[in-house]
């Protein structure tokens, strides 16, 4: 089931997902690096439903997004001051032109995340290099700040402008042939997006156990990108617009899920996976209900004996898929076991009996 808020178009490809998380209040205003996702450990690491909800980035002139979120404001109810000055009597030269030296280039730079937004006022990254390399063969960088839209002054010459917003970013070569006002705009054609997760049922899960990694929608070769790893739930990431892979974990040991989401230009996605999921705390005693023995060796297999997690002290928290497991404790050379099942959204104690069998 798709959600749309304010008239934003929905997403054009997505499973039924809980309504867990309420879209921002609408007021005011890629490098990567190589790496596959996690393999599969179990069948709980398959692609599970998805939840979205579209909000749209830009109302009318005034867009923003709530004050839990990175992404930036899109628009105000006033223009920036360097906007509302008289437009520039030239362009950014787009062709070759013999630089004229002396005197000041004054250049206004500014970015939106569509063709027909507003100017983004902070959340941006400017980077000015000088296209001339020095002796190392590096392009000097010559400015670096971060905002809205920038007005510089600068020498005649060409320069490399690079425009970044959080995963999203555009690089433009500018020619600046003489004295004078220029202006340049980067169209970043971005969103954003917000991840969550639930347990099946819409149980809530530990925030803190949670983590995201975006990557590219897989090549011919099926090889994929990493864009933006560990991602907490509820961040607010900024990506340019396209598909991509997302891929959830529950903790560090088998809980997994992943599917595909598509991020719109201008648009605020909030994606909601579904976990099979809980937590269990393991414990070894003496007798039902008595004191965790300290130093523990804990070791969970699946019922085909594939290792799931290893841990050590008294009372360790897994986050596990549904499914059966055995529970191995050693204590001193002593080894105890347990079967037992973990059942999606039901976190429990588990207690393995410190009991020599007859």
């Amino acid at each position: 089931m798709q959600k749309k808020t304010r008239g934003a178009p929905p997403p054009r490809s997505y499973l039924k997902l809980p309504k867990e998380l309420a879209p921002p209040k609408p007021k005011a205003a890629r490098t990567t690096d190589s790496a596959s996702p996690d393999a599969p450990n179990q069948s709980s690491d398959n692609q599970q439903a998805i939840g979205t909800e579209t909000d749209t980035l830009a109302d009318s002139a005034t867009a923003s997004i709530d004050q839990n979120s990175n992404l930036s404001e899109t628009a105000s109810e006033q223009t920036p001051p360097s906007t509302q000055q008289a437009a520039p009597t030239q362009t950014v030269a787009t062709k070759t032109p013999q630089i004229q030296p002396g005197g000041i280039a004054r250049i206004q730079l500014a970015a939106f995340l569509t063709q027909t937004g507003q100017p983004l006022q902070r959340g941006m990254n400017w980077r000015i290099f000088e296209e001339k390399k020095d002796d190392k063969g590096r392009m000097p960088m010559i400015h670096n700040s971060d905002g809205g839209a920038l007005e510089l002054d600068l020498k005649p010459g060409r320069y490399i402008v690079y425009a970044g917003y959080g995963y999203a970013n555009l690089t433009k070569r500018i020619i600046l042939p003489k004295a004078g006002d220029y202006s340049e705009s980067f169209i970043l054609q971005a969103g954003g997006l917000r991840l969550a997760a639930v347990a099946a049922g819409d149980i809530r899960l530990d925030g803190s156990l949670l983590r995201f990694n975006i990557y590219t929608k897989p090549n011919a070769d099926g090889s994929q990108q990493l864009i933006a790893p560990n991602i907490q739930s509820n961040q607010v990431v900024k990506l340019t617009e396209g598909t991509y892979h997302i891929v959830s974990s529950y903790g560090d040991a088998n809980a997994k899920v992943r599917g595909d989401v598509e991020v719109q230009a201008g648009d605020l996605v909030t994606v909601t996976m579904i976990h099979n999921a809980a937590k269990v705390t393991l414990r070894l005693v003496s007798e039902p209900g008595g004191e965790a023995l300290a130093n523990t060796v804990w070791t969970v297999l699946t019922p085909g004996g594939d290792l799931v997690k290893r841990a050590i002290g008294a009372f360790p928290t897994l986050a596990l898929a549904a499914g059966d497991y055995t529970a191995i404790a050693k204590q001193g050379e002593e080894i105890y076991n347990r079967d037992f099942a973990v059942d999606a959204g039901l976190n429990r104690d588990i207690e393995v009996l410190a009991i020599k069998a007859q």
